[in-house]
């Protein structure tokens, strides 16, 4: 007996890190061992053992399996002839760990647990990282099998880039797909709370009811922000039924809209105060990109806008309420300018009620159609209507002719000059107010003036009644000249 014992000591000496049951992926806490315990004592004299003996590398692991450092016997047992030191397991290594270890039994079990290949993750006898793991948790442990998928794209998730997949997986088994700690969104928050809740006041994007993987993969991407595609490709794969509504057909498209970034140029992907996820209000938002001289799709330049909003008080109603959307379409237009309705493109032009259908959403067509201007404007010869006289013709002028539309240094937005012909001259308008009217000197004709008639304003009620020859007073009286009347709200000079 007692030289089967010394076989048996011996034995397991020489079987050493053959074969043991072991523990899971990082993180899990399990039955029968704390992770990270620290280690047992030894006798003050040392006893016959595996570990002592021959097995002393064992004692010096941060971290010890508990059978590891006090009895070899739980694992390990002799076959055979004694003195050939042959061991085997008690049972099938996939099913050892659980006699002690009992996890979980959750709907989705990692695929190691699932097979009972515990020495995957766990060493058996110690290691240096908790749950004697055979890697670091948060930094290398998992990338042993998964580092091909996800650690090759341009754009890593940062838990990710340095292994710390316990941050969102649980190791072992877990309810939900992926084994994930929690569902998806929930977990994106523990995070990414800047995304914005409907309770801050925030209109929040629908695809985020649909989960962030949606739009993000949560590994890794060869695009930013770990974006599954880049906009406006990934934004139509939602939206392209409305986005084809909007552009199919439509002679002139937002550039915007079609560039790399895409919607996201305008729109926040996650949520936003404004209404339609818009990154900031107009015009501020627009001049992000009109700062600077740009071309349009013909290789026309467009105006430096920001410039001339700048430097010019008078700006044109839409453009002071914050409305560029009035007369452009954010998206695709019919027209030139991506303007929503009609509006002529040139200097002369024949006039018809639909050629200035853009106009006329805001302003009366009564400024041209009527040749009496009384009531309708104060660009008025006496009662001639003198925007009809020069719009209302077979070759007439249009707004642009004397009007800039954004904004200018003058009032009504009268121009300095305006581009004229092919070569755009600048056709130099030379207006000038006066008190009862104004005067021009273009290059399209001579010099010339206009003048509204003087009101005149009945007799005071004090002099109503008085003998005749009785004077009137001489600041309220009859034929006493008052103030020009009151500009007619919408209704331009």
């Amino acid at each position: 007996m007692g030289q089967l014992r010394q076989g048996f000591r011996y034995g397991l000496a020489r079987w050493g890190l053959a074969s043991a049951c072991v523990l899971l992926v990082a993180g899990g806490a399990v039955l029968g061992q704390v992770a990270g315990a620290p280690k047992p004592a030894l006798p003050a004299t040392p006893q016959p053992s595996c570990i002592a003996e021959c097995h002393q590398p064992i004692v010096n692991h941060t971290v010890r399996h508990d059978p590891a450092a006090a009895d070899c016997s739980a694992c390990h047992v002799p076959v055979g002839d004694a003195s050939l030191h042959k061991f085997a397991l008690p049972v099938a290594k996939e099913d050892l760990c659980v006699r002690c270890h009992q996890l979980p039994a959750e709907k989705h079990s990692h695929v190691p647990v699932a097979e009972g290949k515990c020495l995957e993750c766990h060493d058996p006898h110690g290691s240096e990282h908790r749950a004697q793991l055979v890697g670091d948790p948060n930094r290398d442990l998992c990338l042993k099998c998964h580092n091909e998928q996800f650690m090759k794209k341009a754009f890593v998730h940062g838990p990710v880039a340095v292994g710390a997949c316990a941050t969102c997986h649980t190791a072992h088994s877990s309810a939900l797909p992926r084994l994930l700690i929690s569902d998806a969104n929930t977990l994106c928050a523990t995070c990414h709370a800047e995304t914005g809740k409907p309770a801050d006041g925030m209109h929040v994007h629908k695809a985020m009811d649909q989960g962030c993987v949606s739009c993000h993969d949560a590994h890794s991407s060869d695009h930013n922000f770990q974006l599954r595609s880049v906009a406006p490709e990934l934004c139509l794969s939602c939206h392209k039924e409305q986005f084809d509504r909007m552009t199919v057909g439509a002679p002139v498209v937002h550039g915007a809209v079609t560039e790399p970034g895409g919607c996201t140029t305008c729109h926040e992907p996650h949520s936003s105060k404004l209404a339609g996820l818009q990154r900031a209000g107009q015009p501020d938002s627009c001049l992000k990109c009109h700062d600077q001289p740009i071309k349009d799709d013909r290789g026309k330049p467009l105006t430096n806008m920001a410039k001339l909003l700048a430097t010019n008080p008078n700006k044109h109603g839409p453009i002071r309420a914050g409305h560029c959307t009035v007369c452009h379409d954010p998206h695709a237009g019919k027209t030139f300018r991506l303007l929503p309705a009609e509006y002529p493109a040139q200097f002369y032009a024949p006039f018809s009620l639909d050629l200035y259908a853009l106009c006329f959403r805001c302003h009366t067509s009564d400024l041209v159609t009527k040749t009496n201007g009384a009531g309708v404007t104060q660009f008025r010869d006496g009662a001639r209507n003198l925007h009809a006289l020069h719009v209302n013709q077979e070759k007439g002028r249009t707004c642009r002719a004397c009007h800039e539309v954004h904004a200018s240094q003058r009032p009504s937005h009268i121009r300095e000059s305006v581009p004229f012909g092919t070569s755009n001259w600048l056709l130099e308008i030379n207006y000038q107010a006066t008190e009862e009217g104004g005067s021009c000197a273009p290059g399209c004709h001579a010099p010339k003036k206009y003048a509204r008639p003087k009101a005149v304003l009945p007799a005071p009620k004090e002099t109503m009644g008085a003998p005749p020859g009785a004077a009137a007073s001489p600041t309220t009286g009859p034929g006493v000249s008052a103030s020009p009347a009151p500009p007619v709200p919408g209704v331009k000079p």
